[in-house]
């Protein structure tokens, strides 16, 4: 995975190209008042992405315990009262789940691993140089993860029939 140009900075390159490259280029003021609303959205997407999946999972478990909570309190004979206590007992059942860590943190984390694997790669090829025998071994493994990570990154980096960029 790429880390730099990270989601943000795609989706910053995408604003700035709004308002450097297709605003000015635009005459009818609907087109324009469109191009904006398009950076704002852009900007709503940078804001919630570090933090989307750590408010859902934070949410998922505050509904869950909602729903444990709120069952008891169906005791009427209604079939409103029945369908709240069927829905509590199916979506209160839920295990709750884990919170993910900052996405800071692991971008962090992952590029400290990453420039490791870097630094390794030079230590094995030192090693190979100096005839050492379980290099070859060491090199092969980090090769097929290598590989397994570079099929990642092009299985969601392709658009369309290509790469889109500026020329």
């Amino acid at each position: 995975m790429f880390t730099r140009p990270s989601s943000d900075d795609l989706l910053e390159g995408c604003i700035i190209s709004l308002q450097n490259d297709i605003l000015p280029n635009l005459a009818n003021e609907h087109a324009q008042v469109c191009a904006v609303m398009m950076q704002a959205l852009l900007q709503c997407v940078r804001q919630r992405l570090p933090v989307e999946q750590q408010i859902m999972a934070a949410e998922h478990n505050q509904m869950t315990a909602l729903f444990r909570e709120i069952g008891p309190l169906a005791t009427g004979e209604s079939e409103a009262a029945a369908r709240l206590r069927e829905r509590a007992s199916t979506c209160g059942s839920h295990d709750d789940l884990p919170v993910p860590p900052a996405f800071d943190d692991v971008v962090t984390r992952y590029r400290d691993l990453s420039q490791a694997l870097v630094e390794t790669m030079d230590d094995l090829d030192t090693l190979l140089g100096e005839g050492d025998v379980h290099a070859q071994e060491a090199l092969q493994r980090v090769r097929t993860y290598l590989g397994a990570r570079t099929a990642t990154d092009f299985g969601t980096l392709v658009v369309g029939a290509g790469m889109a960029g500026r020329g």
